[in-house]
């Protein structure tokens, strides 16, 4: 019997993992569809009031040789997107994170909160 498979299989799990808490204020907002417009902010909040809906903490590891680098502006925003637009947010205001990487890991650490800018549906 071929141990191929079983190695693709245990190769396939161990390139890639993310785990996301999602804690969403007073119930968050009715959902978007999951790929709905956001704006991020990385470096400043937004200069104009806003509502707050929730805080996301998201951890993404990936195999550098069978998945590549995890990026911020890459599988981290993808995750976020997916996340906010869930509690009905439109923008995201990332407040910090960390990429590290360990022997063939790469790991993005993401703390963020999702918010409602004005004029939004």
């Amino acid at each position: 019997m071929s141990r191929w498979p079983l190695l693709v299989c245990v190769v396939s799990l161990a390139s890639c993992a993310t785990s996301t808490r999602v804690d969403a204020l007073n119930g968050g907002s009715s959902a978007r569809d999951g790929d709905c417009e956001i704006t991020f902010f990385k470096d400043a909040k937004p200069s104009v009031p806003f509502e707050t809906l929730g805080r996301i903490e998201s951890h993404i590891a990936k195999n550098f040789f069978f998945g590549g680098k995890a990026k911020l502006e890459d599988e981290g925003y993808n995750e976020l997107r997916a996340k906010a637009c869930g509690i009905g947010g439109n923008a995201v205001v990332i407040d910090d994170h960390i990429q590290t990487s360990a022997s063939e890991m790469t790991h993005l650490h993401i703390w963020a909160t999702v918010i409602r800018l004005p004029g939004a549906r």
